[in-house]
């Protein structure tokens, strides 16, 4: 069958409608390879899913009567740009149609997710000229096998440039039915570099008003010489359902039938003179992008930069350009590919990778190489380059005196390693501010006025009135004592009634026996004065536990014998002496691991062996506790200078253990001097609360994340994706040798657990 005559291509991307538009994160799009076809021809119905969430069904349509589906297919391809990956699935249909006519197919319906989507209806033509899709039978070699099958060999250009991507089709059109697949042996390719053959694919066609079915296969390959070239015939052998083949001068014939397709005579055009320079054997549509993996470093540490080629053409015979850039040496040069499907001409990338290291620290100009193609669509030589990229280079000593002797980094004698040290306990400052909270309530409760006083001042006068008035005085004193002494519960019925014949009977007799049990009762009803002292001694109980908190609290230093250790073991690093300074501070930090600084040195040491992943993982060790420690920042740039650290989490509020238990203790206190002002006194209550807990519950969720540091380059599937070494991944999961990473938020794949680091115990 000839290749089909497309008269008109009219893509119809229609916006589907979502069912909640709002929420949406799926991208469906329907489109037909061509509005207008002829009677006989067929057209590819491609629906493509994007970023599905879950399983993605068969899309759901119906064909008008004319129109019949021949085959179906489904591809998926996941891509990564601008660090985030796009997976895409796409589904063909092979529709042919059968009768003239204008008809609409669609609409396309499809669920993912729970959402429903729905196309527009695509129009579609369909003509009576003579089709030039139907099959052309090809001239078998033996009688009876073209009532069978035959093989057809074509080639997409028929007459290709040199280097030209071209596509070799071999097709086995089946007449009959068949019993079992056939077996085949693919043409031999000579003066041609060739590739994998794709999958086959089966549909079915026309030959005249038979309909046949078409087992497809395809070659990418490349000519490399001009002139004529031959492609020797393919050969297969099938099998008919019948059993044989009823031959009228020779009976049944046998049930296995040879077919051998025409050989391919090609006649290979050479290039155009005039090639420019830059000229890299390039033939086709290209775009080149110029970048690097990081836009700073040091003078000591290399950078990668990046030549992409992506496009359609033969970019497995691009050669590299020649790069010798004046600020910096290569130091080494490789190559990765990413090629389309085998079997088609679509898109795909070549990248050139060049080491560079810097020769001079400041504003250095990366140029971007110069690259030449032949585009046979233009019919001449193209020449393109990016644009250059600025790459700011430091010196690798961090200022003036930014080093010791040996290369040792300043930093490590102004901030010493203190291996052992304990770091400071936020929950105990915060404890130890609300214990001046509770001081100064209780001192405020001592100075608090005598409730009683009022009325022990009026006993006190009653007393003194009942001891030194004699006479009327002292009986109207000694009523309105009684009557206070009855209102308040006590039984003094037979006083009240000696009170009463005194004054009001005259007997006088009674009033020294009167006055003594007044004296008594009055004196034993006089209210104590409050216990001050038990709330002072409450309130400096408490500050005293405060002070005592807030100092346990503190960091506290590790034991010196190790601090002498490990400036022994700085000592032998000024002294050159680096492989046994670190062999002392592994001893150290196998002893007592988690200081920073002592990370700080083990990770420079990898530096200075040009090993990022190793330098990385001592950077996330030392980073699990305390933050901001100036040997481990002043070390972290240098390792992020030399590409590693990416993907590792970051710090929400980088404040050290100490100033976390600092603000506790502030705002705690703070509380405690606003305590009459009720909601304020609240909300910087709840302040110091998340102050004091901050830190170890952040170390805690920190301790909690099982992070993994890539070894070396290595794809991730399932795309592929090119995790660098020191990048910092997130382990999901760890089965039989097998570790599953997420690189990126919407990025997972499975590796050998040889492919990386795990920051845990050394």
């Amino acid at each position: 069958m000839s290749a089909p005559r497309v008269l008109q291509v009219a893509a119809c991307v229609l916006a589907l409608v979502v069912a909640n538009p709002a929420v949406a994160a799926v991208d469906v799009e329907a489109r037909l390879s061509a509005g207008a076809i002829e009677t006989g021809g067929t057209v590819q119905l491609l629906v493509e899913v994007s970023d599905p969430r879950g399983a993605v069904p068969d899309p759901q349509f119906a064909l008008p009567a004319g129109l019949e589906l021949l085959g179906s297919s489904r591809s998926q391809q996941m891509s990564w740009v601008n660090g985030r990956s796009t997976n895409v699935i796409t589904f063909r249909f092979e529709i042919g149609a059968s009768r003239a006519g204008r008809y609409q197919v669609g609409p396309i319906r499809l669920t993912v997710g729970g959402q429903a989507f729905r196309s527009g209806e695509m129009p579609l033509t369909v003509t009576d000229s003579a089709p030039s899709t139907r099959v052309t039978p090809s001239r078998g070699r033996r009688g009876g096998a073209n009532d069978v099958a035959s093989l057809v060999m074509t080639l997409e250009p028929a007459t290709p440039i040199v280097g030209q991507a071209c596509l070799l089709k071999v097709q086995l059109i089946q007449r009959v039915d068949m019993s079992e697949d056939s077996d085949y042996t693919p043409p031999g390719t000579p003066g041609f570099w060739s590739e994998s053959w794709g999958d086959a694919s089966t549909f079915r066609g026309h030959e005249g008003r038979r309909e046949v079915v078409v087992t497809e296969r395809a070659l990418r390959l490349y000519p490399l010489a001009p002139g004529p070239a031959v492609l020797s015939p393919a050969h297969a052998t099938v099998t008919p359902a019948s059993g044989g083949l009823l031959d009228p001068f020779g009976g049944l014939s046998a049930a296995h039938v040879g077919l051998v397709s025409d050989s391919l005579r090609v006649s290979v055009r050479p290039l155009p003179a005039g090639a420019p320079q830059e000229f890299g054997g390039g033939v086709g549509d290209f775009q080149l992008s110029w970048n690097t993996d990081r836009e700073h470093t040091t003078q000591d540490q290399a950078i990668t930069a990046r030549l992409d080629v992506r496009g359609t053409g033969n970019l497995p015979l691009l050669r590299a350009p020649d790069y010798q850039p004046a600020d910096f040496e290569v130091f080494a040069s490789t190559v990765e590919d990413s090629l389309p499907r085998a079997g088609t001409l679509g898109a795909g990338r070549r990248r050139f990778l060049w080491t560079l290291l810097p020769k001079r620290p400041g504003r250095l100009r990366a140029p971007a190489p110069v690259m030449a193609w032949y585009d046979p669509q233009a019919g001449r030589y193209v020449t393109g380059s990016p644009g250059d990229l600025t790459v700011e280079v430091l010196s690798a000593k961090a200022g003036a005196g930014g080093e010791d002797a040996g290369g040792v980094p300043a930093v490590f004698r102004t901030q010493p390693s203190r291996p052992g040290s304990r770091a400071a306990w936020p929950p105990l400052a915060l404890a130890g501010g609300l214990l001046v909270w509770a001081a100064l309530t209780c001192w405020e409760r001592s100075r608090a006025p005598d409730p009683n006083a009022a009325e022990r001042g009026r006993l006190r006068e009653w007393l003194r009135s009942i001891g030194l008035a004699h006479g009327p005085d002292f009986w109207r004193a000694a009523d309105d004592a009684s009557y206070w002494l009855q209102s308040r519960g006590e039984q003094v019925l037979r006083l009240r009634e000696a009170i009463s014949a005194a004054r009001y009977g005259g007997r006088t007799d009674q009033e020294e026996d009167v006055r003594r049990r007044l004296v008594e009762r009055l004196g034993a009803s006089i209210p104590a004065p409050p216990a001050r002292w038990t709330w002072q001694a409450a309130a400096l109980t408490s500050l005293v536990l405060s002070v005592t908190l807030a100092a346990l609290s503190l960091p506290r230093p590790g034991p010196e014998a190790l601090a002498e250790r490990a400036d022994t073991a700085d000592a032998d690093a000024r002294a050159g002496q680096l492989a046994v300074a670190e062999a002392a501070w592994a001893r150290l930090w196998d002893e007592r691991p988690g200081d920073a600084g002592l990370a700080a040195r083990l990770a420079w040491s990898a530096l200075q062996r040009d090993d990022v992943a190793v330098a990385t993982v001592w950077v996330v060790r030392g980073d699990r506790q305390e933050a901001r420690d100036a040997a481990l920042s002043a070390i972290s740039q240098r390792v992020r200078d030399a590409g590693g650290l990416v993907g590792a989490p970051g710090r929400a509020l980088p404040l050290k253990s100490w100033e976390w238990g600092l603000v506790a203790f502030l705002l705690a206190a703070a509380a405690g001097l606003a305590r009459t002002r009720r909601g304020l006194s609240i909300g910087l209550a709840a302040l110091a609360v998340v102050a004091g807990l901050w830190w170890p519950v952040e170390a805690a969720v920190r301790g909690t994340y099982e992070l993994a540091v890539v070894r070396a380059s290595v794809p991730l599937p399932p795309g592929d994706i090119m995790l660098e070494p020191g990048q910092v991944v997130r382990v999901r999961k760890r089965v039989a040798g097998e570790v599953t990473v997420r690189a990126a938020s919407d990025l997972e794949g499975s590796l050998p657990e040889g492919a990386f680091w795990f920051p845990g115990p050394r």
